[in-house]
């Protein structure tokens, strides 16, 4: 239950304790995120030798139909065609690690979260379940987007340089459904770390039990808004390190859509616990405000005080003034610092800003270098 009293035109949320947080629900709410994939009978590692290996021997046919590229030492050719595989290894495990790191800050966040166990329970699944539907969904867009790339538009694929399908419709169909998982890969972490991010954002806009000088309890939030970001982060940085700068409109969008993405899933958890945070602040410093406005009247209009009296008030503004300093002082945001906000921002836009850095340079100061 929460209460609302005013003192001084100043609004004060006072919540009762949470209930303990069943110990069941990590495991509870770990099953709803499992995906197809994921309810495979077989072992994790497994799963993720077996689709890597599909991968790979895609890549393996690519190579054969492309034939030996001018310049090209056999190294380089293995990093290229090792990008793809890597890129979906690093997928299925940022997946599965993410989903679980959620769940475990969803049962962190309970206890300072001022809901009911029904209400908590209903948004925590709401943000965790991944519905067999939504997967099917996933896989049959990747399909579809992967077809109208290579059959109609007649494009490379967006890693690993220029491919032309072959006339064996058994071998571009295995072109076509390698590419097509690992769009679906990319689609389904794209889509849990936007749910993430918006399930957290519901969240972050109830009722938060707020602690102006330890924002230990809230950190989850920025935890996993910043985790998710650097993962789709990573998509990109992984292919740039091994391939270098991308060369198609593909790439391109690409790397503009995954920043979009990388800075949404940061920055939507974060909204809602500033402001509780940035309120709590604002409302404890009025109140301190009030105090120091008492103390100054009264030593103003008391002319023969005591020096007891005029002791205690001096102490008392004293202390005043350095409680005001510590919350003036103390984070707005679910992160230890304010910098620490700075420093997240920037490496959700790492990629593009990489990318960028790198044209300018090529563009302008390669031509003067080489004059």
């Amino acid at each position: 239950m929460v209460s609302r009293t005013k003192r001084a035109g100043v609004t004060k949320v006072e919540a009762a304790p949470a209930a303990k947080p069943d110990q069941s629900a990590e495991k509870r709410w770990r099953s709803l995120s499992d995906g197809l994939l994921d309810r495979l009978p077989l072992p994790f590692a497994v799963k993720v030798m077996i689709v890597a290996g599909i991968v790979i021997g895609e890549q393996v046919l690519e190579q054969s139909l492309a034939g030996p590229q001018v310049g090209a030492t056999v190294m380089s050719t293995v990093v290229i065609r090792l990008a793809v595989p890597t890129l979906v290894v690093y997928m299925l495990l940022m997946d599965r690690f993410m989903k679980r790191r959620v769940v475990r800050a969803l049962v962190h966040l309970r206890p300072y979260v001022m809901v009911d166990d029904r209400e908590y329970e209903t948004m925590a699944r709401r943000m965790v379940t991944l519905p067999a539907a939504v997967d099917i969904g996933l896989a049959l867009l990747s399909f579809v987007l992967i077809l109208a790339l290579f059959v109609l538009m007649d494009s490379p694929p967006p890693i690993g340089g220029e491919l032309s399908m072959p006339s064996d419709r058994l071998a571009a169909g295995y072109i076509v459904s390698a590419w097509a998982i690992f769009g679906w890969l990319g689609l389904g972490l794209i889509y849990t770390g936007i749910q993430h991010a918006a399930g957290l954002g519901r969240l972050a806009r109830k009722p938060l039990r707020v602690n102006l000088y330890d924002p230990e309890n809230l950190l989850p939030f920025g935890n996993i808004s910043l985790l998710h970001s650097l993962v789709l982060a990573g998509v990109i940085v992984i292919p740039i390190l091994m391939l270098g700068q991308p060369s198609s409109v593909a790439s391109f969008t690409l790397i503009i859509l995954n920043t979009l993405g990388s800075l949404m899933v940061l920055i939507l958890p974060l909204v809602g616990v500033y402001r509780q945070m940035r309120g709590a602040k604002i409302g404890t410093l009025n109140l301190i405000s009030n105090e120091l406005m008492s103390a100054q009247e009264a030593l103003t209009k008391v002319r023969h005080a005591q020096a007891e009296s005029v002791a205690d008030l001096n102490a008392r503004t004293s202390a005043l003034v350095m409680l005001r300093k510590t919350i003036l002082e103390s984070p707005n945001w679910p992160f230890r610092s304010t910098t620490a906000v700075v420093r997240a921002v920037v490496a959700a836009m790492s990629p593009l800003i990489y990318f960028v850095l790198i044209e300018i340079t090529r563009a302008y100061l390669v031509p003067v270098l080489i004059r």
